[in-house]
């Protein structure tokens, strides 16, 4: 199958529990495509015991390389796309972490294996790449967020020599997806693409870890958590009912399906995080 090396820049996925509760929380997007930037964001933040178990994590679409910055034992885990709220589970407190998240599409390549094989997982990165004691120990050794950013690219400069590429019809996909804000109607893609939908889902399971329904049901929760923001609750009511839900009950449920808790219950918890 062709690859593009298209960039995607229009997904920035919202993770509230850690902008929230997180003060040393920070984040890179380059604005500028370069040799991995155009598949991957980066995000850090120092994990005391007070937090450690407050943070939890929301269904986004993407996998991420989380690493434990601890000098004299850095850990690392890949983190597989969740379909449900899960509770952030930390290798130690007292800790900076840093995050390498690939966007939908951008792993697969980086990881040599399906993504759909980390699915609710996460794996030691030992068990995955040739090189992880040296990425562990290249980016445990830098003192800043910045710092850390640039040993990672110099590490995929050493080991991977082209772009992370995306295949045409999976990134197609994608941009449908991203483009109706998790409302399209995926079956409408076979016709459009030409491609049958049992060969499009086993694509897209085998770049994305999840089936275009499911990743599409995630894209649009996630435009719901932003909606949720808005000091205008008025607002935020009607940036959610142009997203296609058929009712109250069914916006109800499907926001407690990924996030296990009601609309009403999850504004509450989030009026209680300490905002920074």
């Amino acid at each position: 199958m062709s690859l593009t090396k298209r960039y995607n820049l229009k997904y920035r996925p919202h993770q509230p529990s850690f902008e929230k509760s997180l003060s040393t929380y920070m984040e890179y997007i380059d604005p500028v495509p370069s040799l991995l930037s155009g598949g991957i964001q980066y995000y850090g933040y120092h994990l005391d015991a007070l937090n450690s178990d407050r943070i939890f994590v929301l269904p986004d679409g993407c996998i991420d390389i989380v690493i434990c910055c601890y000098p004299d034992n850095p850990s690392g885990n890949i983190c597989g796309s969740i379909v449900r709220r899960r509770q952030g589970i930390f290798v130690r407190s007292d800790c900076d972490y840093f995050t390498i998240r690939f966007l939908p599409g951008y792993a697969e390549q980086f990881l040599k294996f399906p993504v759909s094989e980390f699915t609710e997982n996460e794996i030691p990165v030992q068990n995955v790449l040739p090189h992880a004691a040296e990425l562990l120990e290249m980016i445990a050794s830098r003192p800043t967020f910045k710092e850390r950013i640039h040993a990672f690219e110099s590490f995929c400069r050493q080991y991977y020599r082209e772009q992370l590429e995306v295949p045409n019809l999976v990134q197609y996909l994608t941009d449908k997806i991203f483009a109706s804000r998790g409302t399209l109607q995926i079956g409408e893609l076979s016709a459009e693409t030409g491609y049958s939908t049992r060969y499009m889902h086993k694509t897209f399971e085998r770049y994305v870890g999840v089936s275009p329904k499911l990743f599409s049901r995630i894209i649009r929760f996630q435009h719901v958590l932003n909606a949720l923001e808005e000091p205008d609750k008025g607002t935020a009511f009607s940036r959610i009912l142009e997203l296609g839900y058929f009712d109250q009950n069914h916006f109800i449920k499907e926001f407690k399906e990924f996030s296990a808790v009601t609309p009403k219950k999850y504004m509450q918890q989030s009026s209680e995080q300490p905002l920074i």
